[in-house]
């Protein structure tokens, strides 16, 4: 492994997939070359990685050991093994008050609605009576959820519509820990990304606004329609959750927009799925200003460099069709951005994804779409 990289630049990223490949990259820009702690050697991001730890035990105390700086791409990290990094002199950014607040969606909620954020009701869930409980006090439907991130590929949430339901997810998942929240009944989901640097410095990105389907990110505009008034209280929101949870690198909230105001619904405490368009539609991208501010660098600028941006994840189908076989058919829609992670096509699993950018979000919508069409071996839409 080569030691030749300045000392204040030695950065450890744990995870090695799509967020950890652009953040990387990102990275190598500015002259600094991350180490990886990867699953497996073929992850997303250990194929462009040079300095790539493989999983193992008790593998990331030897990691952290030979970085000065350890940041995160995902949340299926122990805790406990991080806060005994934290106690043992290892410089953690998000340190484990931000990062327990993101990975552990119970001590979340508990935690914001101590400190007077507005999030939905919520309980644990032990059993069938905690579930039937929940039910009677605020009907169905409900929403069950894993309280720790979902391995890649599998559901980490379930909208039950009765009892019925309820019992047959609790069969099937009652090994996970488990939690209830009372259905809320959607206008848009938000997502306000914002990077902090140690001091408190916050910069914040165009919110945007996003369309999931069964729990998967589909298609990301910036800005979001939301006008200033809301937008400025979405962000107030953001700057007090950052500040409460002492948050450095990118925090990204992600929010519901009911006719009731404003709800949390997660904290993602790394770059975001939802920022992707900041690769070229922001002087300095969320990858970019995530490595500056967990190094203590100056933050860049964050402004929209265009009236509006359509990004849409390109999703592996039944088909089985690889993009990298229709790469040169979306490249040929002119001004749109084509990124593509390294991955085996898998039905459902997110593949890479186009940037486009325009006067208004349709125009920009249609280029998105004629070049995810195109990887993906369809026509485009109509």
């Amino acid at each position: 492994m080569p030691l030749d990289i300045p000392h204040l630049y030695r950065l450890g990223i744990v995870g090695a997939g799509q967020i950890a490949r652009m953040t990387y990259q990102a990275a190598v820009k500015l002259g600094i070359t991350p180490r990886l702690f990867a699953e497996r050697f073929d992850d997303s991001a250990a194929q462009v990685a040079p300095m790539v730890v493989l999983n193992h035990p008790d593998a990331l105390a030897g990691f952290a050991t030979d970085c000065q700086v350890v940041t995160f791409e995902h949340e299926r990290i122990d805790i406990g093994l991080l806060q005994a990094l934290e106690e043992n002199g290892n410089l953690l950014r998000p340190g484990t008050k931000t990062i327990r607040a993101a990975f552990d969606k119970l001590h979340q909620r508990r935690v914001l609605r101590h400190r007077g954020f507005n999030v939905p009701e919520f309980a644990e869930i032990l059993g069938p009576d905690d579930v039937l409980d929940f039910a009677s006090r605020f009907g169905y439907p409900i929403v069950l959820k894993t309280i720790r991130a979902a391995p890649p590929g599998q559901r980490g949430f379930w909208v039950v519509d009765d009892r019925n339901e309820a019992m047959r997810v609790l069969a099937e998942f009652g090994h996970l820990a488990l939690m209830a929240e009372q259905f809320q009944a959607i206008i848009k989901e938000l997502v306000v990304i914002m990077v902090r640097r140690p001091g408190g410095h916050i910069r914040f990105y165009p919110i945007t606004e996003i369309t999931n389907q069964d729990g998967i990110c589909l298609e990301i505009r910036a800005p979001a329609d939301i006008g200033q008034r809301l937008a400025g209280e979405a962000r107030d929101i953001a700057t007090r959750l950052a500040n409460e949870l002492d948050a450095v690198g990118v925090l990204a909230v992600e929010m519901f927009l009911t006719i009731n105001g404003l709800v949390i619904n997660e904290l993602a405490a790394r770059p975001h799925n939802a920022g992707h368009f900041t690769i070229e539609g922001c002087p300095t991208s969320q990858f970019e200003n995530h490595v500056r501010a967990v190094l203590d660098l100056p933050l860049g600028p964050t402004w929209a460099l265009n009236p509006a941006a359509v990004t849409i994840n390109v999703l592996g189908g039944l088909d089985g069709v690889d993009p990298t076989q229709h790469l040169g058919e979306a490249l040929a829609v002119e001004g749109v951005h084509v990124h593509l992670y390294g991955k085996q096509p898998r039905p459902g699993r997110k593949l890479g994804h186009v940037t486009a950018f325009g006067d208004d979000i349709d125009q920009a919508r249609e280029l998105a779409r004629r070049a995810e069409a195109a990887l993906l071996g369809r026509r485009p839409f109509p």
